[in-house]
């Protein structure tokens, strides 16, 4: 992750990305003929750890190319030549491809529609996302084995204490050092699009990077391993870190997707492991103690005394509670002000929509797009009400093409109930739960964020005969089979 971010940062300084984007699309096409497993790791990698993929960007022939982009290209192409020469092959047959058939058809319903009707230029800036599917086919030509899904494991984990290590590294620099300082870091997080950083007063700053919504999912693993009662001493300070990162990001959409999840999540280990009251109350006292500590770091390191910090601690807990409470916001009238004419689209063609492309106008609160355009009037193919941008782009095969792949993601991860490993069905369960929760308000599932987290899930899938025996018969490579067990809730 450090090297894609140097690479990135010698790009940004230097003029050579197009150069570097070069040699990394090169070197991915190698690896991805040589070493198709590791090839992949290289995709979570990137995806884990680089918010918008632009850590290199480049003009190539007047299109922006970014270092994603180059990455997916060099690995397809590695793929596609040892696909022809007969090297791999991806398995079809065993029902996991056909858990994204109708989101494939529904995305391909938009890029035709949008085509017909629009710009195909525009129409591809707008439904890009969507070729991570592709990704698909390197995917189901690995036969992915325990150790596989261990390195999965880990490489999500990096991501996720790396994003953490990217935020708290902005708080520090933006709350200590001078002006001179911030603005050439500013314009490189803006640049490469690492990270939004918002001044929402007397001192305080609010740092938002998308990638950290593999932290939010990382949160599921550790409290999913809390509540076996492993490790607590060190589960606890990732749980702190984790708790930092959600109030650090500021992001009201996080915590709408939070709430679902954290009651599923707590609702099926209550099914499965009928804890005793005292193990409840021993839960919530851990609970509340690591809050406690996520609330602290975020404030010791806010706070540090070297250099001399910028803000007092009264103006950190202060924004805090009003981001918390604060219900009449720029952001949050425009989102309902929104609301209207998507409901209004969604109407005038609601079975085939409206294809990639298509722009919704409405009036904003932004005091950004004030300052351009003074009534408020914008057109936007962005939209913050996630399904119903679904809805609006690829007919109601859109949403519903995204609940069937969940349902079926779900159903075929269940079958680790039965496993002594339930913790990692339940984890990687809840994390559909969250990022389907926070699409609500804040667009995931068409982004290679939402993609990529699905995608992630296949090497962990049962196939469909195993899924449907409801976890009775279970490849061994996947988990091993020494008693039937739940989770076990420690007492």
């Amino acid at each position: 992750m450090s090297v894609l971010y140097g690479i990135g940062i010698v790009g940004y300084y230097t003029g050579i990305s197009a150069i570097l984007l070069g040699l990394v699309s090169l070197l991915s096409a190698a690896l991805a003929f040589k070493k198709l497993d590791y090839a992949l790791y290289l995709v979570f990698i990137e995806l884990f750890s680089n918010p918008h993929g632009a850590l290199l960007l480049a003009d190539v022939g007047g299109f922006a190319v970014s270092m994603r982009m180059a990455i997916f290209g060099g690995i397809m192409v590695g793929w596609g030549i040892g696909f022809l020469m007969r090297r791999y092959r991806p398995e079809l047959k065993d029902g996991r491809a056909q858990i994204f058939l109708f989101v494939v058809l529904a995305a391909a319903l938009g890029f035709i529609i949008g085509v017909l009707s629009r710009d195909p230029i525009s129409v591809f800036k707008d439904g890009n996302a969507y070729l991570y599917l592709f990704y698909l086919l390197p995917v189901l030509s690995v036969a992915w084995n325990h150790r596989h899904r261990h390195d999965l494991l880990q490489i999500l984990a990096a991501g996720a204490i790396w994003a953490a290590a990217i935020s708290f590294t902005i708080l520090y620099i933006f709350t200590h050092f001078w002006v001179a300082l911030l603005t050439p870091a500013y314009e490189l997080l803006r640049d490469l699009r690492i990270a939004e950083v918002t001044d929402v007063g007397n001192g305080v700053y609010r740092v938002f990077v998308q990638s950290q919504m593999f932290t939010a999912i990382f949160g599921w693993f550790v409290l999913a391993l809390t509540l076996t009662g492993e490790k607590r001493s060190w589960l606890m300070g990732l749980g702190a870190v984790i708790i930092a990162i959600v109030l650090l990001a500021l992001s009201r959409s996080f915590w709408v997707g939070l709430m679902p999840a954290l009651l599923f999540i707590l609702v099926m280990l209550y099914r499965t492991a009928k804890p005793r009251l005292h193990t409840i109350l021993q839960f919530t006292s851990w609970s509340i103690l690591t809050a406690a500590l996520g609330v602290a770091l975020l404030f010791s390191i806010a706070l540090f005394p070297i250099p001399d910090p910028s803000l007092a601690g009264g103006s950190l807990f202060d924004s805090l509670k009003d981001r918390t409470t604060e219900t009449g916001d720029a952001g949050i009238s425009s989102r309902w002000k929104l609301l209207s004419p998507i409901l209004n689209e969604i109407l005038a063609s609601p079975l085939v929509g409206h294809g990639f492309g298509k722009a919704v106008t409405f009036e904003t609160d932004d005091p950004r797009i004030r300052a351009i355009s003074p009534d408020g009037a914008w057109s936007t193919t962005s939209m913050e009400w996630g399904w119903f941008e679904l809805w609006i782009k690829m007919g109601i095969l859109g949403p519903l093409s995204f609940l069937y792949a969940a349902y079926e993601l779900i159903k075929r991860l269940w079958a680790y109930r039965w496993t002594d490993q339930a913790w990692i069905g339940l984890a990687l369960v809840t994390g559909i739960v969250f990022i389907y929760g926070t699409h609500f308000f804040s667009p995931y599932l068409n982004h290679p964020i939402g993609l990529g987290y699905l995608l992630f899930l296949i090497p962990f899938l049962p196939n469909k005969r195993q899924a449907e025996s409801h976890g009775t018969v279970l490849l061994e490579e996947i988990v091993s089979m020494r008693r039937p067990v739940g989770v076990v809730v420690s007492e």
